[in-house]
This record gives structure tokens, C-alpha cells and sequence, in this order.
């Protein structure tokens, strides 16, 4: 409950809100200690639209983002209900298909990935020899005499393993 002199909202905020709407108005409430947006009816007492307060439900002034809330959920400014309800199935759809395309891509990746791993598997275990890709292929460097240096030594009549072995 709010004792004292209560708060008053800035005159330019005002005379925006009754731009946007001349039905609508703005008082303080005592009892929340807030700023209420009400609307005013042809009979009766006005109800209220909007409590104006910070994200964590305290205090604040009254500003452009409550006028642009109100804008927002506005109906018929947006066209109607109906318009509203098929934008929403619209966004719905969309979303839907694009979720749907995320998941396929994913398990394309994830399976093309598995492909590469079992077909290099298979080729480990089954020796078959097929050659890896070009931009996977690993060279491996030889230890001692390759199979063409040794037959290089024998036609010239050297022997190849001559200076293997010996403790210099």
C-alpha cells in the first residue's frame, strides 16, 4: 500500500497515449503502488489494460515501450483476429519445416561422417586395399632401403645392406 503524495506521469506520455487511443488513460494505483493503464467504457468503470513496472515487478515511470505493448496487442490495427490467427499457423508452418530441415541436415552430416568411419573400418579389416581420398591419403615415410633402392643396388652389382649394422 503507498502512503504520500503519489507519483505523475510526464505530460508528453500522455498526450502520446491519448494519440494512440483517446479512450485510454493512465492513474496511479495505491493499492499496487503503481502506474495503471485503463480504458475507459461507454458504462461503467474503466478496467485495466496494463500495470506499468520494470521486469521484476517494481516502480517505474511511464514510457514509449508501454505505448509500443499496447500497439502490439492491439488487434485490429494488425488486421483482426482472423489475420492474426493465420499469420500465427503461417510462422507455425515455417517453423515446423525449418526444424524438420535442421534434423535431416544433422543426420545427414552425422551419418556421412559413419560412412567414412565403417568404410575405412571394412578396408582395415577385410585388407582390400582400396585407396583412401586424395585429401585424407597419409604418406608414410620408409625406414631403411625401399624395395627400389635395393633392386637399384643389386643391378649394379653392390651390395645394399653394405654400411647397415656396423658400430662406427
Amino acid at each position: 500500500m503507498f502512503k504520500g503524495i503519489p507519483p505523475v506521469p510526464d505530460s508528453a506520455f500522455v498526450q502520446k497515449l491519448k494519440e494512440f487511443d483517446p479512450g485510454l488513460d493512465i492513474v496511479f494505483n495505491r493499492r499496487f503502488g503503481k502506474f495503471v493503464i485503463r480504458k475507459k467504457k461507454a458504462f461503467g468503470k474503466p478496467f485495466g489494460l496494463l500495470v506499468v513496472q520494470t521486469d521484476n515487478g517494481e516502480f517505474r515511470q511511464p514510457d514509449i515501450r508501454d505505448i509500443k505493448t499496447l500497439y502490439d496487442g492491439d488487434l485490429w490495427r494488425h488486421g483482426g483476429v482472423k489475420k492474426r490467427i493465420v499469420d500465427g499457423e503461417e510462422r507455425a508452418a515455417r517453423l515446423r519445416e525449418k526444424e524438420s530441415a535442421d534434423v535431416t541436415d544433422e543426420l545427414r552430416a552425422v551419418s556421412r561422417d559413419s560412412k567414412i568411419q565403417l568404410r575405412n573400418t571394412f578396408r582395415k579389416a577385410t585388407n582390400t586395399g582400396s585407396k583412401q581420398p586424395e585429401f585424407r591419403r597419409v604418406i608414410l615415410k620408409p625406414r631403411g632401403l625401399t624395395l627400389d633402392q635395393i633392386r637399384a643396388a643389386r643391378a649394379i652389382g653392390q651390395d645394399p645392406w653394405a654400411g647397415f649394422g656396423k658400430v662406427q
